[in-house]
């Protein structure tokens, strides 16, 4: 299958972001582009030799914190929808986030090479290994959910609306 991967800390990135606000959204961006870079950029090597064939050591460490906070800005504008109960649009939009990062990612690094090389090879390797991201997020929704469920946690949608307070005064107030 074009050596196509399950990319679990991308899923599990997209999946929690969609459930909490944008603040804690921007700190798991940094944890989770910071766990990638590491695995991914840091060797002798320049990187992963299973990821990068030829070294990238000119490949900046963090470059993958800007790209999971882009693919949480893409999540968190799907967070209305999840929060009435429509998970299955937020699992589909996981694949496209997924593709869009890995995408991203290997263009990154064309440029810094200085080459443009796209054989339909790495793209049919892209495509796969989000479609297969895709289809085991409805499972980490469902942990996610019981999660939730057995710490007496509520998911509820507080995004970037605005909060109104109403000072109403009690009636021993109004009286005194």
């Amino acid at each position: 299958m074009y050596d196509a991967r399950l990319h679990i800390l991308p899923l599990t990135f997209l999946c929690c972001v969609v459930t909490v606000g944008f603040s804690p959204m921007l700190i798991l961006a940094f944890i989770c582009g910071f766990i990638w870079d590491a695995q991914n950029t840091l060797g002798s090597q320049g990187g992963d030799p299973t990821i990068y064939t030829a070294p990238a050591d000119q490949i900046r460490f963090g470059y993958s914190i800007i790209l999971y906070f882009v693919m949480g800005i893409i999540m968190q504008g799907f967070q209305p929808l999840f929060q009435k109960g429509v998970w299955q649009l937020s699992a589909i939009v996981t694949g496209f986030a997924t593709f869009f990062y890995l995408l991203s990612e290997y263009l990154l690094i064309n440029i810094v090479r200085g080459e443009f090389y796209f054989p339909t090879r790495v793209f049919y390797q892209i495509w796969l290994s989000a479609a297969i991201t895709m289809i085991c997020s409805p499972l980490l929704f469902f942990i996610l959910f019981k999660l939730a469920r057995l710490f007496d946690h509520t998911i509820r949608y507080d995004g970037l609306k605005k909060r109104y307070f109403r000072f109403q005064k009690t009636e021993e107030e109004t009286t005194a």
